[in-house]
């Protein structure tokens, strides 16, 4: 939230942040290089088959019927995966409540509905 503090007889702003990271998992736990590589040939393998998803107030928010989000050890626990990398992507000053309206605006609006998904471009 954003907290106001006295300076000197003026009021200054100062805004909470939260860190934002992006966990990549591979979907084939490994076995996409392989698998792809004796259907396509070693010079076309695919080397994972990717899922992400976005850490941010100690949640993970992810694309499935439409942008979901639960706790981090749920999600895994529930998936039985890990992710392979987790990238940092800065932070952000959005609260909780605000990303969350934008995401079920989203849904809504049908940017990231139920039906919108696409492996390549929004998965």
């Amino acid at each position: 939230g954003t907290q106001h503090h006295q300076y000197n007889g003026t009021t200054m702003s100062s805004t909470t942040t939260h860190e934002v990271h992006l966990a990549i998992y591979d979907l084939s736990m490994g076995m996409a290089r392989g698998l792809s590589a004796q259907f396509l040939g070693p010079q076309h393998a695919v080397e994972i088959i990717p899922h992400t998803a976005i850490l941010a107030y100690g949640k993970e928010y992810f694309f499935g019927q439409g942008i979901e989000w639960c706790n981090p050890h749920e999600f895994r626990a529930a998936r039985g995966i890990h992710p392979i990398e987790i990238q940092s992507l800065g932070r952000t000053d959005c609260t909780e409540r605000q990303f969350e309206d934008w995401c079920r605006a989203q849904a809504a609006n049908g940017s990231f509905g139920t039906t919108s998904f696409d492996f390549f471009h929004r998965n």
